[in-house]
């Protein structure tokens, strides 16, 4: 999903900004070389018929699925977002922040950006050469058009721009920035992860508006939920809606969790999976990587 802010020339991309995007995947493929190492061999699992059936609500909560998804199609709204103005704005930065490259190369150093224009300078003198040397009535040269440079520091200028957004109170829903709208919105939250305290309070201010205002896919729902319940464990607090798991001797169990009434009551509300049913299923498939429609 994330793109890289390496410039694309009118002919190629600069080696420079390459070297950048190698160099910074090779540092996070050393960090975390045994947990990627794991998690590649170990595939999601999908429950079986055998297990909903085994399961409390099981059975009943497969059936209900194309329910659920109609009902969540109908609590989109059908008319234009009320502030489109916003709502563009909040797509624009953040696409800047993503294609900026705000989340992980936003400290692009002076030396690569000057070595990314030095190669873009000489791909445009070598494509005016072309141009040059191409004979009078012969058909132009089709070159890919070149992307849209975001720097760093316009990459920075609009994560900000997004954090003044998402301290609103309520924080634009759907009716007011429309699906696609509020998709950015949990996306600059999601991505903005140095200051975790900040992003906590933004997650539950997102699940809050979406209750204010219901018409965000299911997917994002789930992820806030998660986000919510991993940042509160950092901090060394039960989790909030029974999302997290972990191996305890070789078996999946649920992390510390602070109220599973409480838990079950939210996830009713937001149409997501029983935490019953997610710990059964979990521990029948005995897995941390797991794919269940509508958890």
């Amino acid at each position: 999903m994330e793109r890289s802010p390496i410039s694309t020339s009118p002919r190629r991309r600069g080696k420079a900004g390459v070297a950048t995007l190698a160099s910074a995947l090779a540092l996070i493929a050393g960090l975390y070389a045994t947990q990627a190492a794991a998690l590649s061999l170990a595939p999601a699992l999908r429950p079986g018929e055998a297990d909903y059936r085994a399961c409390p609500q099981g059975q009943a909560w497969k059936n209900g699925e194309a329910a659920r998804l109609q009902r969540e199609r109908l609590r989109r709204p059908s008319s234009a977002p009320r502030d489109p103005a916003l709502r563009e704005n909040v797509l624009r930065w953040g696409h800047q922040t993503l294609f900026g490259g705000y989340d992980r190369y936003y400290a692009l150093n002076a030396a690569n950006a000057a070595a990314d224009a030095a190669a873009d300078a000489a791909a445009s003198a070598a494509d005016a050469a072309a141009d040059a040397a191409t004979p009078p009535g012969a058909r132009p040269v089709q070159r890919k058009p070149a992307e849209p440079r975001v720097s760093p520091a316009q990459a920075r200028a609009a994560a900000q721009r997004l954090r003044e957004i998402l301290q609103r109170r309520p924080m634009p829903g759907v009716d007011q920035v429309g699906a696609d709208g509020v998709d950015a919105l949990w996306q600059a939250i999601y991505r903005d992860h140095y200051d975790r305290a900040s992003q906590l309070r933004w997650a539950e201010a997102f699940l809050d508006t979406q209750r204010r205002v219901p018409g965000a896919d299911g997917h994002l729902i789930r992820e806030a939920m998660e986000k919510v319940d991993r940042l509160r464990l950092d901090d060394g607090r039960p989790q909030r809606f029974g999302t997290q798991f972990e191996f305890v001797d070789d078996k999946v169990a649920q992390r510390p969790i602070e109220s599973a009434q409480v838990a079950e009551a939210e996830r009713r509300e937001f149409e997501r999976m029983p935490m019953a049913l997610e710990i059964c299923l979990r521990k029948r498939l005995n897995a941390m990587r797991v794919s269940i429609p509508g958890m």
